[in-house]
């Protein structure tokens, strides 16, 4: 076996701080630039992408606006590069969501996420158990703060 100058975890470490780095904080001129062409979901008018009206067709003080917003959800964002070539790392699909909150003002998220082809069975096991878990929390210190349901993910948890 070949002694290499690196571990793992420098590969690792590595991957962490260049998938940081494409995701860093774009300038505001790159921000509007991405958004321009791109379709907004909520105007999509057909079955296709291009059947809405895109960002750019936006006057231009809402697309500034638009683009402002945008910037200042990117600057707020959580660094989760590190846990993102972790899970890559150890060959874990993201498979669940779950929030809690009202509307669409989270207070926690909890992300599951394991190895591919996992029976569905032990899948919703663990979806329930971890449900359960925060709710008793919630419940036990008297905080009102409901799951907010999202999309179900878990086709990816039988692949």
């Amino acid at each position: 076996m070949t002694h290499l100058p690196y571990t793992d975890a420098d590969l690792r470490a590595e991957a962490a701080r260049q998938y940081a780095e494409v995701l860093r904080a774009p300038d505001r001129l790159e921000v509007g630039d991405e958004m321009r062409n791109t379709p907004i979901p909520s105007a999509v008018g057909g079955p296709n992408a291009e059947d809405g009206i895109t960002w750019g067709h936006l006057p231009y003080d809402d697309f500034h606006d638009a683009s402002r917003e945008v910037h200042e959800l990117l600057d707020d964002a959580p660094d989760l590069s590190r846990w993102a070539v972790d899970l890559a790392a150890s060959h874990l699909t993201r498979t669940t969501e779950l929030t809690w909150g009202h509307g669409s003002n989270w207070a926690l998220a909890v992300q599951l996420a394991h190895r591919p082809r996992l029976s569905p069975d032990l899948h919703n096991e663990l979806v329930t158990a971890i449900r359960g878990a925060v709710r008793l929390v919630l419940d036990n210190r008297s905080i009102d703060t409901p799951e907010i349901r999202q999309q179900a993910a878990t086709e990816e948890a039988t692949r």
